[in-house]
C-alpha cells in the first residue's frame, strides 16, 4: 500500500507592509498569497523596489522562489532561493526552499545540507524541524524525524499536523501504539482534521482491527471526499476481513478518481491474485508498470502472476528488474528462486535462497526451498537440515 504525503506548515514568509513606498498593499497581498502567478508578481514589485530593505527582498524572493516552483518553473526557482539566502542568511524558510527544490532534483545531499542550516538558522522555527522531518521521514529514517517533531511540538504543541507526522513516523517503525496515541493528539486537537482518521485508520489495519479502522476511514471521507486515497487503505481492510468484493469496489472508485496512482492497481492486482485471477491481475499489474516504470512492487508480483501462469522466462525477468531496483528486495530474490527451480537450475536458485535469507533469516519459505534444491543437486543431508530448521520456524511450511 502507498504512503501519503506529509503535512508541513506554510512555507511562505511574511512580508511587512509600509517599508517600501513604491509597493502597494495590494502587490503585499499578492506576494504573501497562495495564487503562485499574482505571488509572481507581486513580489517582484517588491523586489524592484528601490527602497526595500535587504531582508524585505530575501521575504520576497523566497515566496517567489516558492510560487515558480509550484508553476514548475525549477530554473527560475533556485536563483531566488540564493539570492534570498545571500541577502539574509537568517532565512531559515530559503534554506527550505532551495532544500525542497534539490529533494526533488533527487539530489538528497544538498538538501540534507540545507535543511539543517535551515534549523541552525532559526532554531525556534517549528517548521523548519518539521520539514526536516518529513525529509528523514520520506527518506526512510523515521527514527531521525521523530526528534525533530518532538522539538517542533515543543515549540508548538497546538499544531495537529505535527502530532500525525510524528505518528506516521512511528507507524512506519511499526509501533502502532505510539502512532496512534499521535493520532489522537491530532484529533483532539481538531476533530475535523480528515488525514488524522486516515493515518489512524492505516495503523488499525496493522493491528489487524479492521472494524475501527474502517469507521476511521469512512470519517476521513465524510469529512473530506477529495482523499482520494482513503478508498485504496478503506480497500485494504475490507480485504482484511475478507470482504473482496467491498475491496474491489473501493479500489475501483480510487482507480477512477486518480487513474495516475499506481499503487491501486498493484493493490488490485494482489486481490486478483489471491483470487487466482492471474489475467486481470496481469492487467492491473502492467498498467502500474506503465504509469511507473520504476515500482519494484509492480514487477515483483507480476513476476508471481508470471510463474503461476507457468511463464518462468518472463517471471524470472520481472524479477530481475524488481532486484535492480531493489536490491535488498528478500520477496524477489525468494521468488526467483522459486521459478529456477522450477526450470530445474538448482544452483542458481541455492544462491538467491542464501541472498532472501540474508536479507530475512526468519524466512521459512525460502529456507525450506533452499533445503530441497539442495536435495536435488544431491546434497540430501544439508537440504533435510534446512527442512528441518525451515518447520521449526513454521510447522505448516512445504505440507
Amino acid at each position: 500500500m502507498d504512503r501519503r504525503l506529509l503535512f508541513a506548515l506554510p512555507l511562505l514568509t511574511t512580508l511587512m507592509p509600509g517599508l517600501a513606498a513604491a509597493q502597494t498593499d495590494q502587490q503585499l497581498r499578492q506576494c504573501n498569497g497562495q495564487d503562485p502567478a499574482l505571488a509572481i508578481i507581486g513580489c517582484t514589485a517588491v523586489v524592484d523596489a528601490r527602497d526595500a530593505t535587504p531582508i524585505m527582498r530575501s521575504r520576497a524572493l523566497t515566496n517567489r522562489g516558492f510560487a515558480y516552483m509550484n508553476r514548475g518553473q525549477m530554473e527560475r526557482a533556485l536563483p531566488d532561493f540564493e539570492r534570498a539566502i545571500m541577502l539574509d542568511s537568517k532565512n531559515a524558510t530559503a534554506y527550505i526552499g532551495r532544500a525542497s527544490f534539490y529533494h526533488q532534483q533527487g539530489d538528497r545531499d544538498r538538501a540534507a545540507a540545507d535543511y539543517d542550516q535551515a534549523v541552525r538558522a532559526d532554531p525556534k522555527d517549528p517548521g523548519a524541524l518539521v520539514q526536516r522531518g518529513n525529509f528523514h521521514l520520506i527518506e526512510g529514517e523515521p527514527e531521525r524525524a521523530i526528534p525533530d517533531y518532538e522539538k517542533a511540538i515543543a515549540l508548538d504543541p497546538k499544531n495537529p499536523a505535527t502530532y500525525a507526522n510524528r505518528g506516521e513516523a512511528y507507524r512506519t517503525q511499526g509501533d502502532d501504539d505510539h502512532a496512534i496515541a499521535d493520532f489522537d493528539a491530532a484529533l483532539r486537537i481538531d476533530p475535523k482534521f480528515a488525514p488524522a482518521y486516515d493515518d489512524r485508520g492505516l495503523a488499525l489495519v496493522d493491528k489487524g482491527e479492521f472494524d475501527r479502522a474502517i469507521a476511521d476511514f469512512d470519517q476521513a471521507l465524510k469529512l473530506n471526499p477529495k482523499l482520494n486515497a482513503v478508498y485504496s487503505h478503506r480497500a485494504s481492510a475490507y480485504e482484511g476481513k475478507g470482504a473482496h468484493d467491498r475491496a474491489l469496489a473501493d479500489f475501483a472508485e480510487a482507480i477512477r478518481l486518480d487513474p495516475s496512482d499506481p499503487t491501486a492497481f498493484v493493490a488490485r492486482g494482489d486481490i486478483y491474485l489471491d483470487q487466482n485471477d492471474l489475467d486481470r491481475a496481469l492487467v492491473d499489474y502492467n498498467r502500474a508498470i506503465m504509469i511507473a516504470p520504476d515500482f519494484p512492487d509492480a514487477y515483483n508480483n507480476r513476476g508471481t502472476a508470471l510463474a503461476r501462469k507457468g511463464d518462468y522466462p518472463r517471471a524470472i525477468a520481472d524479477f530481475d528488474q524488481t532486484i535492480k531496483m531493489d536490491p535488498r528486495n528478500a520477496s524477489a530474490f525468494s521468488n526467483r528462486g522459486l521459478a529456477l527451480m522450477k526450470m530445474q537450475q538448482y544452483q542458481r536458485a541455492v544462491g538467491d535462497f542464501n541472498e532472501a535469507l540474508r536479507n530475512n533469516p526468519k524466512d521459512a519459505l525460502s529456507l525450506y526451498n533452499r533445503g530441497v534444491a539442495k536435495q536435488n543437486l544431491g546434497d540430501r543431508t544439508g537440504g533435510e537440515i534446512d527442512v528441518i530448521n525451515a518447520r521449526s520456524i513454521d510447522p505448516n511450511v512445504g505440507r
